[in-house]
């Protein structure tokens, strides 16, 4: 275990292994979906396509090379949905392919998401959209960029002239009260957007494209990346509901909001007066 606080250079070095990992998934992302995939179902609803183990282990296998010491944490781990990591020890945060089924279907907005954490907070966070031919990447405190250029939320200031995105679980649970929430957004803001991917929407909020993002039941993989990235573009970044997994605050996955500085008090005021 790494007991001193990372240095720059350090997390310079992640940031660089993990960018470099990150554009040969998504080459190989887009190979296999060219070349045709197989599909399974996790719990008959999540599917999970043949390019999501090969590209989970291909990242999984890269790091362990160049880093035998570090842990992980993958959607595609046994145990993944159980797992309460510390993030004290130098730990890897994975979604091989985040946005499966748009993936499998030909869609552009799907991403892998690569975060990189230690002394309990995330310090690296990388997404490559492959399809975009866009990478994202973040250092804590250093900002965020695409392509190597500088980003940052947009300046919308007003909810009425503002563009959402949102998302759903796989299964039915507490649909309805999801779709009263969306219908309370959909009443303010000008439109609504669904990718389907957390971390393409994080990304989204922090070079500007939307304005904000909210869902409510995420998972450490969907969002670590994407919300370093969107923090250090300028997003704020909060929850509108009570931590009722108790899951650990840097990764919480239940209802989170991501929104430019502007539009923050008040889609906080309407996603959390909705659960009061």
């Amino acid at each position: 275990m790494i007991k001193s606080p990372p240095t720059k250079e350090y997390l310079r070095e992640i940031r660089d292994f993990a960018k470099k990992l990150a554009l040969k998934a998504g080459d190989r992302a887009m190979e296999m979906r060219d070349g045709g995939l197989t599909q399974s179902y996790k719990q008959s609803v999540e599917l999970v396509t043949s390019a999501d183990l090969e590209v989970n282990d291909l990242i999984r296998d890269g790091i362990r090379e160049a880093y035998p010491e570090h842990v992980f944490l993958t959607e595609e781990s046994e145990g993944a949905a159980a797992a309460r990591p510390n993030l004290l020890s130098p730990t890897w945060i994975i979604d091989p392919i985040d946005g499966t089924v748009g993936y499998a279907r030909g869609h552009f907005q799907f991403c892998i998401s690569i975060a990189f954490c230690m002394k309990g907070q995330i310090q690296v966070g990388v997404v490559n959209c492959p399809a975009l031919g866009e990478i994202f990447v973040s250092i804590k405190n250093d900002g965020a960029f695409l392509n190597d250029e500088c980003i940052h939320v947009s300046d919308t200031d007003h909810l009425e002239n503002s563009l959402v995105a949102t998302g759903f679980p796989h299964g039915w649970g507490g649909i309805d009260r999801l779709v009263a929430r969306l219908g309370d957004i959909r009443k303010r803001c000008r439109d609504i957007r669904r990718s389907g991917s957390c971390a393409f929407d994080l990304c989204w909020v922090a070079c500007g494209r939307i304005d904000g993002y909210y869902e409510e039941d995420l998972k450490a993989w969907d969002l670590s990346a994407g919300k370093l990235i969107a923090i250090e573009a300028g997003a704020k970044y909060g929850f509108f509901d009570e931590n009722k997994r108790d899951e650990l605050p840097e990764i919480r996955g239940y209802a989170n909001l991501a929104t430019n500085p502007h539009l923050y008090d008040e889609m906080m005021s309407i996603l959390a007066g909705d659960n009061s």
